[in-house]
């Protein structure tokens, strides 16, 4: 698609101007009209040329010596001058094309032109190499940063994950010892709540029901009293025989559950200016690398902490 735009762009589909033919060597008429006319054309160029580069006038004299060249392309002097106009630019490479230029139309250069334009390409390209050398480096020395960085973050990622680890491995061991510490407090409760002795008054209580039962006035009070509660079961019924002895040789540990720690509220920061989040997080955690954590706990400065502006309350989280 951008081909095809570029071809519609080029196309030169303009419309010629009427009242004349292009013959292909009109700069050619226009001297020969003017030298006619008694106008040398070619001289008269050249000298303002030269006039207006002696004064610094470089763009000018430039735009002067084209035109002569329009008019006759196989002036050496023209060339020559122009040669030395973009050596004057600073435009080694387009002097040393017109000096060639001049070279083949017989004139002759001053000596040490030549070599003085092709030091100066020399040079310059020395200067390219070197900055392209510099950059080189500079990004080299960039990319073994990022190399380094890269390092310090898969082990710090490394150390987390095996703090991670080992939390949960804690965690699983404290519900175990919790679980075995419920179910051993579970058979302790059931062991005494069997094996604990029930007061004179519970035992006597079936005999006693039993004589209100036999009594003359029971015949007046059956229909108001209660259905005859069953007799309970006897402890050797529910009770293995070998329970108690069981229960007195296995030890009984109280179980003491330390009050945990209060949780620390995380840290405010109001963003100053110069400050980024690597900054931050040297200041909080002691390293740079850490500002993930601080960019995870404030999703309003980005991800990648690009947002972060200057009066922005930072939620610091703890360590």
């Amino acid at each position: 698609m951008s081909e095809a735009l570029a071809a519609d762009l080029t196309s030169f589909d303009d419309a010629p101007r009427p009242g004349a033919s292009p013959d292909g060597n009109a700069p050619a008429r226009f001297g020969k009209v003017l030298g006619d006319a008694g106008i040398e054309v070619p001289s008269t160029l050249f000298n303002e040329s030269l006039a207006l580069a002696r004064e610094g006038h470089l763009g000018q004299a430039q735009a002067r010596l084209q035109m002569l060249l329009c008019l006759d392309p196989d002036d050496g002097d023209a060339q020559l001058l122009l040669a030395k106009v973009h050596g004057a630019q600073n435009r080694w490479g387009e002097a040393l094309a017109r000096l060639d230029a001049a070279v083949a139309s017989g004139v002759v250069p001053p000596a040490g032109f030549r070599e003085g334009l092709e030091g100066q390409i020399r040079a310059e390209r020395g200067r390219e190499e070197e900055h392209r050398a510099r950059v080189a480096a500079r990004e080299l020395g960039e990319l073994k940063a990022l190399r380094h960085e890269t390092r310090s973050l898969r082990g710090e990622t490394i150390r987390l994950e095996t703090e991670v680890g080992e939390h949960l491995e804690r965690e699983r061991a404290w519900k175990l010892v919790a679980l075995a510490a419920g179910l051993f407090g579970t058979l302790v409760i059931l062991f005494l709540l069997f094996t604990t002795p029930r007061p004179a008054a519970q035992v006597a209580m079936p005999e006693a029901r039993e004589a209100l039962y036999t009594a003359p006035a029971a015949a007046a009070l059956q229909p108001a009293l209660p259905e005859p509660v069953p007799p309970e079961p006897t402890l050797a019924a529910l009770v293995p025989a070998d329970l108690e002895a069981l229960a007195e040789a296995i030890p009984v540990t109280k179980v003491v559950v330390a009050n945990a720690a209060p949780p620390v509220a995380p840290k405010m920061h109001t963003v100053k200016k110069g400050e980024t989040l690597g900054k931050l997080a040297a200041k909080y955690y002691g390293k740079s690398s850490a500002w993930q954590k601080i960019a995870a706990a404030n999703p309003q400065v980005g991800p990648d902490g690009a947002k972060l502006s200057v009066g922005m309350t930072l939620t610091i989280p703890t360590k």
